[in-house]
């Protein structure tokens, strides 16, 4: 960490006035009586949005060699009038770990599991009870699963000035399980779209949004690939739900699938919710009073987020498409229904490659040129291979690993940026988290169906795919040119 940021680091700690409980860890920072009559006493709750500061350890680690040694100065610090509190450690330690633990989990609920929404859309086609609805009503409920899962940050941002972060997952939690129970029942299409669509949704926002405020605590030399490891749940999840969630409609039914998956999702999400805990303030997990004024939104009239708010957008109009439309593209194109099933599963699991690779380059080149690279190379990918691969199984399966690896990496950029543009202020993470969320839910929610008017009001239907293309082309291209933007910008502040 630079001395810019242990400047911030100590003087927000200094300003807010967390509380501590005494426990082993590796970081301790000392403080001396003038500067706690200064502030005033330890105050006995914090907001979770306090908790959300990146910092790593102010001081190295202790070996078991120097434990007389801390005690001893530990000691003398008390003989002097210094008071001194302990940090659980950064970049390691069991806590650490859990959060990892925790957040693959989630992922993969939350992302993961929608992923296989397209062998359901081609299942709920099939079925007497949604045989009168188009493929642009069915592939709304899929859109609106995605799409509110990022919205969702944003009201997630303004409650976690009212509502403890555990408080917001725990009732996130149930919305899961509750919309996927309330689907199994549907006998129309806005049963889906409201269940499993809204309710779903909404339900993995206020989990994942919420438990995301958890990295930066733990995580900051590896952010990136922290990030990263967390973001390939919906990789592996993605790889292994599609062929599951397929045998299991032809072997149970719709219905029966739905509840299972309910089952899982309440064991993993509210398992999440129960073995994780805040860094700064473990007492810290009551209501508090919702305080937001102006100055918490002044983030917004900054350039830096103009432009990467921008970049966000525009990846979100096109990122979903490829996965809900790349199966039936295949069966476009006369590849049978197993092997299409199995592309959607390739295509899932090239994001836990990117996602792991772009997070190293996050880590060691900065976000900005992740993003770029993320953009750049979708973009190319989805002019020259997937508008070229009507004919081409070869080109098709070429796109789909390109495109996985490279659109799924932008992901693990998000907590480096939402750390730039705050400018070390973690009273601001939550707010500016919710708001690329927000973005990008709402480019999900307007591009998704978009990319299905092509398919259904342009006749042949080959145009309509060629259409879809060039539209993931060019607004990932957008994307990247922000991103571009942005790389200047840091350049010209060096």
């Amino acid at each position: 960490m630079s001395l810019v940021e242990e400047d911030i680091t100590l003087e927000y700690m200094t300003g807010q006035r967390p509380s501590y409980r005494a426990h082993a860890t590796s970081d301790t920072i000392t403080r001396s009586s003038s500067i706690m009559k200064k502030h005033g006493s330890m105050d006995s709750d914090v907001s979770d949005r306090d908790t959300s500061l990146v910092s790593p350890p102010l001081t190295p680690s202790p070996s078991p060699s120097d434990e007389e040694d801390n005690a001893a100065t530990v000691t003398s610090a008390q003989a002097i009038g210094t008071q001194e509190f302990s940090l659980p450690p950064v970049d390691g330690g069991l806590n650490a770990y859990l959060v990892l633990i925790a957040g693959f989990c989630i992922e993969g609920v939350v992302y993961g599991i929608p992923y296989s929404y397209s062998v359901m859309q081609q299942h709920y086609q099939q079925l007497p009870e949604f045989k009168d609805a188009s493929i642009t009503e069915l592939a709304i409920v899929g859109t609106l699963t995605t799409s509110l899962a990022y919205i969702g940050g944003g009201l997630v941002g303004v409650l976690g000035g009212r509502f403890s972060l555990k408080t917001m997952m725990y009732g996130g939690s149930l919305m899961i399980v509750t919309g996927l129970v309330a689907a199994s029942f549907a006998t129309k299409v806005w049963h889906l779209a409201l269940s499993q669509g809204f309710v779903l949704g909404l339900g993995g926002a206020f989990v994942f949004n919420s438990f995301m405020t958890y990295v930066p605590m733990y995580w900051f030399k590896y952010r990136g690939v922290a990030t990263g490891i967390i973001y390939a749940g919906s990789g592996i999840f993605g790889l292994i739900c599609p062929i599951a969630v397929e045998k299991g409609l032809n072997a149970i039914g719709f219905r029966w699938t739905l509840r299972v998956i309910a089952l899982f999702a309440l064991v993993l999400c509210f398992g999440s919710a129960v073995i994780i805990r805040p860094r700064y303030a473990p007492d810290a997990n009551v209501s508090k009073k919702l305080n937001l004024s102006k100055k918490d939104f002044k983030f917004i009239a900054t350039k830096k987020f103009g432009v990467l708010g921008l970049c966000v957008f525009f990846q979100g109009l096109a990122y979903f498409i490829p996965n809900l439309f790349i199966q039936p593209y295949a069966l476009y194109i006369g590849v049978p229904e197993q092997t299409s099933t199995t592309l959607l599963s390739i295509l899932n699991a090239m994001t836990i490659v990117g996602q792991l690779s772009l997070g190293h380059m996050c880590d060691r080149y900065g976000y900005w040129t992740a993003t770029a690279a993320s953009s750049a190379v979708s973009s190319i990918s989805t002019f020259f291979l997937w508008g070229y691969a009507e004919n081409s199984m070869g080109l098709l399966i070429a796109y789909i690993v390109i495109f996985g690896i490279f659109g799924a990496g932008f992901t693990v950029c998000f907590p480096s940026m939402v750390y730039d543009v705050a400018d070390a202020d973690p009273s601001q993470f939550t707010l500016i988290s919710g708001a690329f969320m927000l973005l990008r839910g709402i480019g999900n929610f307007v591009g998704t169906p978009l990319g299905s008017l092509f398919l259904t009001s342009t006749s042949p239907i080959s145009e309509g795919w060629h259409g879809i293309a060039y539209f993931v082309g060019s607004t990932m291209l957008a994307s990247a040119m922000c991103s571009i933007v942005r790389t200047v910008m840091v350049m010209r502040a060096r």
